[in-house]
């Protein structure tokens, strides 16, 4: 195996055999740092979830065991990394004629038509309504929980108020 040959910066001295010696190997990369192409990687536990729930319907009910090669799934998060990136410029193209910079809904709606998925719009705008219903009903307990919180805070301030010599002031002009 033939050795990478270094240089010496100018004015270091170089020791005997250092032209020979082979660099250190770099650093391993973090195990947190990702690639790019993982980045754009769909979530495989949810992929392999979708993928055998749907086909289990499809085998004959709930209860049905389906067993699906490594290779079909890498293939199924694939093809639906494919399908939400053409979906998206699809939708993006929607907004753009609108005029529009941000992608909403109807955008998504309109580029599953123009991409001849129709048949998934009314379902998509079923689950979608009771998404929204769901957090609105999410929002208005978190509203009341936090207006409960306020008015239980004001309760414990209003107590220590009571010896206020503005009020004192007040309560001897009449």
């Amino acid at each position: 195996m033939p050795r990478k040959v270094t240089k010496a910066k100018e004015g270091e001295p170089q020791p005997a055999g250092a032209a020979q010696e082979e660099p250190a190997p770099a650093p391993a990369a973090p195990a947190a740092a990702l690639t790019e192409a993982e980045v754009d990687e769909l979530p495989r536990a949810i992929v392999r979830r979708l993928v055998k729930d749907k086909l289990s319907h499809v085998a004959g009910g709930d209860g049905a065991e389906v067993i699906v090669n490594k290779d079909a799934m890498v293939a199924f998060a694939e093809s639906a990394r494919i399908f939400i990136h053409y979906l998206s410029a699809t939708a993006n193209d929607m907004c753009k004629e609108s005029k529009r910079q941000t992608i909403s809904a109807d955008d998504v709606l309109k580029a599953l038509d123009e991409m001849e998925f129709s048949e998934f719009v009314e379902p998509l705008r079923t689950s979608l309504q009771e998404f929204r219903n769901k957090n609105a009903d999410k929002r208005s307990e978190a509203n009341k929980k936090q207006k409960e919180k306020r008015r239980k805070l004001n309760e414990e301030t209003l107590p220590q108020k009571e010896n206020d010599p503005a009020d004192d002031a007040k309560e001897n002009d009449e």
